[in-house]
Order: C-alpha cells, then sequence, then structure tokens
C-alpha cells in the first residue's frame, strides 16, 4: 500500500445505525415507522410508503471496516440510507425520525473514531424544519453536511417553502450531497428493471436541472452541492438543456449566467458507476478539483477497486491523490 492510498476518503456511503432499528422497535409506531422482522432481518417499515427490504449490511459495522481495510480507505462519510429518510411521514414525525436517525448516527461516529464522519438527514417536507435540523446536526453533532433525496415520491426541493434550508446549507458552509431515492419518479420507468441502473440516475438529473433553472444558485452563490453517480446525466445532456433555455420553452427564470450548463463547473462530482472516459469528461467539465472518490456501499463496486475508474482516466499522481483525498479534505473537513 502507498502513502497515498492510505489516506482515501469514502465521499459516498450509506448506513442504518443499528441502534436506531431498536430505537424503532420502542418507540416508532408513534411516528409511523416500525420495525418488520424478515427471513432476511429486520426490515424498517414508514407509513404511505410501499414495503422496504431489510436493512442488511447497512446495519453491520465489522464487514464495513474490514473493506474499508481492503479498499485502503482512512475515513468513510456516512449518510442515511435514503429509503429511510420518512418522506412520507408528517412534517413533524419526519423531522422527529431525522432527529433520532442523526443522533444515532453521531453515537457510531463517536464509537470510531477517526475512521466514520457524518452527513445529516433533514425532513425535506418543510424547509423551516429542515433547516433546523441541519442547524442542530452540523453544530451540535458535528456533522459535516447532509444528504438529501432528490424529489422523493411527491416532495419537491424547488418548492418555494424549501427556501429556509438553502438559507441554512449556505450559512453554514456545508456540502449538500444529492442522491436519488428509491422512490422518486425514477422508480416509475418500464421496464422495471432499468429504474436502478437508469431511473434513480434520471432522479438526480432532473431535479439538479430544476434547482438550476429555477435560479437556485443565483440566490445562493455559495452554495456547496455534490452530485452523486457521476451526476446522473446532466454533464452529458447540457447542451440539450441549454437548448431549451436559449428557445425560451425551457426557461422558467432569467438566469444570470449566459446558459444552464454554466453553473456545472460549481458543482462536485463522484467517481460511482461511471466508466473513466466519463470521469475525464466530469473533469474537463468541473476540473480536477470538483471530483471526488465514492464506494455507495453497501449498494455498488463492494469487491472491485473503488477508484479504479479515476487511476484508468489519465490524470497524473497528485491528481489522483487530489480526488481521492485532498478534495474530500477541502470541501467537507474544510482543510486547506
Amino acid at each position: 500500500m502507498t502513502a497515498h492510498q492510505s489516506t482515501r476518503i469514502d465521499s459516498h456511503a450509506h448506513i442504518v445505525p443499528p441502534d436506531l432499528i431498536d430505537e424503532a422497535r420502542k418507540y416508532g409506531a408513534s411516528l409511523g415507522v416500525s420495525v418488520e422482522d424478515t427471513e432476511r432481518g429486520p426490515a424498517l417499515q414508514f407509513d404511505g410508503l410501499v414495503d422496504l427490504r431489510p436493512v442488511g449490511g447497512l446495519a453491520r459495522l465489522e464487514p464495513r471496516l474490514e473493506w474499508m481495510e481492503q479498499q485502503a480507505l482512512s475515513l468513510q462519510i456516512l449518510g442515511s440510507w435514503l429509503d429511510i429518510q420518512g418522506y412520507t411521514l408528517s412534517a413533524e414525525n419526519a423531522a422527529t425520525w431525522a432527529r433520532l436517525f442523526n443522533e444515532h448516527l453521531a453515537e457510531v461516529v463517536r464509537a470510531h473514531p477517526g475512521r466514520f464522519a457524518a452527513l445529516a438527514t433533514v425532513p425535506v417536507q418543510d424547509g423551516a424544519l429542515a433547516a433546523r435540523e441541519l442547524e442542530y446536526a452540523v453544530s451540535e453533532l458535528g456533522m459535516l453536511g447532509v444528504m438529501l433525496a432528490t424529489d422523493p415520491v411527491e416532495q419537491d426541493l424547488a418548492k418555494d417553502s424549501f427556501e429556509p434550508f438553502w438559507d441554512a446549507a449556505e450559512a453554514l458552509d456545508v456540502p449538500i450531497v444529492m442522491h436519488p431515492p428509491t422512490h422518486g419518479f425514477g422508480a416509475g420507468i418500464r421496464p422495471s428493471y432499468l429504474a436502478f441502473s437508469l431511473g434513480r440516475t434520471l432522479d438526480t438529473t432532473i431535479t439538479t436541472a430544476k434547482l438550476i433553472l429555477e435560479g437556485l444558485f443565483d440566490r445562493h452563490p455559495s452554495l456547496k452541492m455534490m452530485l452523486v453517480h457521476g451526476g446522473g446525466y446532466l454533464p452529458y445532456q447540457a447542451a440539450r438543456i441549454d437548448s431549451g433555455y436559449f428557445g425560451g420553452n425551457g426557461r422558467p427564470v432569467e438566469l444570470e449566467r449566459d446558459k444552464p450548463s454554466d453553473y456545472l463547473p460549481l458543482l462536485y462530482y463522484d467517481n460511482v458507476n461511471v466508466s473513466a472516459p466519463a470521469v475525464r469528461m466530469m473533469h474537463d467539465i468541473a476540473g480536477t478539483d470538483h471530483l471526488l472518490l465514492g464506494s455507495d456501499y453497501v449498494f455498488a463496486g463492494s469487491r472491485s477497486p473503488i477508484a479504479a475508474n479515476i487511476e484508468e482516466a489519465g490524470f497524473t499522481p497528485d491528481q489522483v491523490d487530489l480526488i481521492c483525498c485532498g478534495n474530500a479534505r477541502r470541501l467537507f473537513l474544510r482543510e486547506d
């Protein structure tokens, strides 16, 4: 193992804190959350949502730590499993659930010093409640940012009432990691076997394009946003979005920059499930300092080297180090 490999940071991973399951058994019913025991282990269920699969390896820490050693990762930044963010609950119950999740996740981080860091969960139903939870998670629990589901079920991140959340994220100067949920609009594509591979990346593409076109980054020019899975289709179909904007049928507001694609260099992108040529294209769009290493643990690439597509993209060793470590230190840990 080389020195630079031993400092790699995984900026995209998921977890269900093990103790949260016990908490849901005892107190979840009042919030609309229950635990179903299946042959494959416990499954968290939420009122108003289709049945979820068991949490499985998301709640097991020892295999995760062993895998991190195999992948030469010094730190893993943990976000929630998007399915359990509670986006079908009432706003108040979702806020209570988010607080429970964040406090249990903070306990996982404290129990493994130097190995894990955390991203907050917030209730997307209400912008003021989401802002309040983000402020608490960052200021009191030491979380590094937030992971948001891109338009889950019938929630719309572009709604006016969500503006307090964007205000808080910008004021706190913490990154927002945009991640597609299982139950976004991409879940309905047919044939259904394409929902995982293509539908979820469609969620990221449409939601981020909508936020750009409706002026989010003009209102909040200091906002830091990271897109997982290489940004979905957004980097690769940006010219088509520009065409719609210039034609007028894709121009909901007048942007301060010349065209929508001018906002893509402001965003950050990870390397999960994209090819080496796609990683290179992300570099051409946003620069080396806006690319990050991610695994999507436990859902993707757990058996293959997670930095392979970065190492095969023709970067210099210094650029590889920046993507695999330096950028995460600057964006999440606020280190120069």
